[in-house]
C-alpha cells in the first residue's frame, strides 16, 4: 500500500512537471512557474509575461514586481466579486458586447478581425470584458458608494493651500514722466534733465509726489496722477521694471531715460495676487474627491489582503 502511494505521488509529480514544460520549434523548453498564489488560484509566469506585453503596448515597459501586485489586486477583487454574487453574468456579457458592436457600427465578422489586429480571440476578449465589467462593478459598490465632499472642506483646504492659487507678483508705480525727443536739441535735453533732477531733489526733501506729478508731467500721466496701475513685473516697460527691481514700496528712483522721456517713480505696493475660492471650487472639489476615491480604494484592498493567503514568489 505504501509504495503505491510513493508511486501515485511520483506519478502526480511527473504530470505536474509535464504541464509546466512547453516545446519550442527549436526544440528547446520553457519552464513556466508559479509566480503568485492568491488563495485558491494561480499566477504563472507566462501570464505575468502576457500582462507585461500587452502593458508595455499601451503604457510602455513597466516594472514587473509592480504589474504582479496588481495582477494580485484583481485576482482578490474578482473572488470577492464572485462571494458577493456580484461577477457578471452571461448575459450582462452578451449584452455589453452586442452594444459596443452596434456603437462601432461593427458585424461579427468585422468585430473579430478588429480584434485579431490586436492579438485577441473573441474568448480572450469577453474574457477581459468580463474582468473589467466586474472590476468596475466591485469598485463602485466599495468604493464609491457614499464618498462626498462638503463646501467646508473645500473650503479648507483653499485656506490651508492657498500658495497654490497665487498669481505671478505685480506692482503698483506711480510715475513723473519729463518728455524728452530724440532729436531735441543739446540745450532742450540738458534743460529736460536739470529739471528732472531738480523734480528728484524736491522729492528726497519730502514733497508730494502726486503734486510734483500735477506740477511736472503731462498728458495721460498727470490726469491719473502718474498712477499705472498694478502690473505683473514683465508687462512693464523693460527700463521700468529695471528701475523698480531693487525699491521697496515708498522709495523713489533717480530719474532714467525710457519711452520718450525722463522717468521718475516711486513703488507704491507690491502684491501677490490669489484666485478667487470661486474660481478654484470645481477643481479642489475634484482634487479631494479623487484624494478620497485613492485612500477608500487603498484601504480596501489591504482589507482584501489581510483576509487572503498570498504567496508572491517572484
Amino acid at each position: 500500500m505504501l509504495k503505491k502511494t510513493i508511486l501515485s505521488s511520483i506519478t502526480i509529480l511527473f504530470l505536474l512537471f509535464s504541464l509546466s514544460v512547453k516545446g519550442t520549434a527549436s526544440g528547446s523548453v520553457v519552464v513556466d512557474r508559479v509566480v503568485a498564489i492568491v488563495n485558491d488560484d494561480i499566477i504563472t509566469m507566462s501570464d505575468l509575461q502576457r500582462e507585461e506585453a500587452q502593458r508595455a503596448k499601451n503604457e510602455g515597459k513597466q516594472d514587473e514586481h509592480r504589474v504582479l501586485e496588481d495582477m494580485i489586486d484583481r485576482k482578490l477583487q474578482m473572488a470577492a466579486a464572485k462571494r458577493a454574487g456580484l461577477d457578471v453574468t452571461d448575459k450582462e456579457l452578451n449584452e455589453a458586447v452586442a452594444d459596443i458592436m452596434k456603437r462601432n457600427s461593427m458585424e461579427a465578422k468585422l468585430f473579430d478581425d478588429a480584434l485579431a489586429k490586436e492579438g485577441l480571440t473573441i474568448e480572450q476578449y469577453r474574457s477581459e470584458l468580463r474582468e473589467q465589467m466586474t472590476l468596475s462593478r466591485m469598485f463602485n459598490k466599495y468604493v464609491r458608494t457614499g464618498l462626498a465632499v462638503d463646501e467646508a472642506e473645500a473650503r479648507a483646504y483653499y485656506q490651508k493651500n492657498i500658495k497654490a492659487y497665487s498669481l505671478p507678483e505685480e506692482i503698483r508705480v506711480r510715475q513723473i514722466f519729463l518728455p524728452l525727443p530724440e532729436k531735441a536739441k543739446r540745450d532742450q535735453a540738458a534743460a529736460v534733465r536739470a529739471k528732472a533732477q531738480a523734480v528728484y531733489d524736491r522729492l528726497v526733501k519730502g514733497e508730494d509726489f502726486v503734486s510734483l506729478v500735477r506740477e511736472s508731467s503731462g498728458g495721460v500721466t498727470a490726469s491719473q496722477d502718474g498712477d499705472l496701475g498694478f502690473m505683473q513685473r514683465e508687462q512693464l516697460i523693460a527700463e521700468i521694471e529695471a528701475a523698480a527691481r531693487p525699491l521697496k514700496p515708498g522709495d523713489i528712483s533717480r530719474p532714467f531715460q525710457a519711452a520718450g522721456g525722463l522717468n521718475i517713480i516711486r513703488l507704491e505696493e507690491v502684491r501677490t495676487p490669489v484666485k478667487p475660492y470661486e474660481k478654484v471650487k470645481e477643481e479642489i472639489m475634484n482634487t479631494l474627491y479623487q484624494q478620497k476615491v485613492e485612500n477608500t480604494y487603498r484601504s480596501w484592498l489591504q482589507s482584501l489582503r489581510s483576509d487572503s493567503h498570498i504567496e508572491n514568489r517572484l
